[in-house]
């Protein structure tokens, strides 16, 4: 790719209370190895409580590729939308605040996606666990790479060896004529805008390609409250885009709230002195080995694959619930 022929790159990037990552994530976009010129840091500020206006405001007056837009609502897809209205890339990055990029992130997302016939809407990387992040994080982001949690469910938690079509991808780099034909994300998904998108793009036609060949660094939930709390708003999104895509449902979508209501039936069972308490045994010890297997699949240290089969339950049943909230009441 000529130097003339570089395509400018829009980050968009919704953010509230992020003062913890925000600096991280911004000093890794300014470091880019791609011609600053051709790189736009575009943040919609939902009125955070805590100081990331104001880690913003501060790089935004000494770079002039940083922007800063007011989202009132707070709502990540409008913040999202924002960003987009602003743009003047031709290419869409799709970006968290607290996620940090490598330096090659561009250098390998832009010529793969230009490279690509029209009918691929954007390219698209895994994520991993920064080094530095906390016992919680680390904890979680290997359960979402095991198969007791990730696979499948949460499809941009997935790391695959080769190159690869998706349904969906978390950080994903998008040609910008894309959102002239789907149109925006749909404001009504405070939670999993970008998998509803990723659902449209696919029925407009378009492929969304995953590469191996760059990661990037992702601050997973701090405590074990807001893992929890995130995989609830996550159950409920995913069971209102079934409302709305219902060609999309999958088995392994049912899974979570199947465990719920299997293990209440279970519990019934027992107290009912139908089945035997070893019975119930069995099954704890099975599922505990594997938890311990999933986790140690992706991850040697002991004590994460034994803490992970406390995470896996959080995942587990914070989705399962959010599921049936979202099934039985979720206004699209």
């Amino acid at each position: 790719m000529k130097q003339g022929d570089v395509p400018k790159v829009s980050f968009i990037i919704p953010a509230r209370n992020e003062e913890k990552f925000v600096e991280d994530c911004l000093q890794s976009l300014l470091s880019l190895d791609y011609p600053k010129e051709k790189v736009e840091i575009i943040f919609a500020e939902g009125n955070s409580s805590d100081r990331t206006r104001e880690i913003l405001e501060r790089y935004a007056e000494r770079h002039d590729n940083v922007k800063i837009f007011d989202n009132p609502t707070g709502n990540t897809a409008i913040g999202r939308n924002i960003c987009i209205e602003h743009a003047t890339g031709e290419m869409l990055m799709d970006f968290s605040a607290h996620t940090v990029a490598p330096k090659n992130l561009l250098k390998v997302l832009v010529p793969k996606l230009s490279s690509q016939p029209e009918d691929v809407a954007g390219v698209g990387c895994s994520n991993v666990s920064p080094e530095k992040q906390n016992f919680v994080g680390k904890v979680s982001g290997a359960a979402f790479l095991g198969f007791m949690a990730g696979s499948g469910i949460f499809m941009q938690n997935t790391v695959f060896e080769e190159e690869r079509f998706v349904e969906h991808m978390a950080f994903t780099l998008y040609r910008r004529e894309v959102f002239d034909k789907v149109g925006l994300f749909d404001p009504d998904f405070w939670c999993g805008q970008d998998a509803e998108l990723d659902i449209r793009v696919k029925k407009a036609g378009y492929k969304i390609l995953y590469t191996p060949e760059v990661q990037v660094k992702h601050y997973k939930r701090q405590t074990a409250r807001a893992l929890f709390r995130q995989m609830y708003r996550y159950g409920i999104a995913r069971a209102k885009m079934i409302k709305k895509h219902p060609d999309t449902m999958k088995i392994f979508h049912l899974l979570p709230s199947l465990f719920i209501g299997g293990v209440i039936l279970l519990l019934i069972l027992w107290m009912l002195a139908i089945i035997p308490l070893v019975f119930l045994l069995i099954l704890g010890l099975i599922y505990l080995i594997l938890c311990f297997i999933s986790t140690a699949m992706v991850s040697r240290n002991p004590l994460i694959i034994v803490s992970s089969v406390f995470f896996y339950l959080l995942i587990t049943i914070g989705y399962g619930l959010g599921f049936i909230r979202g099934t039985v009441y979720g206004k699209l």
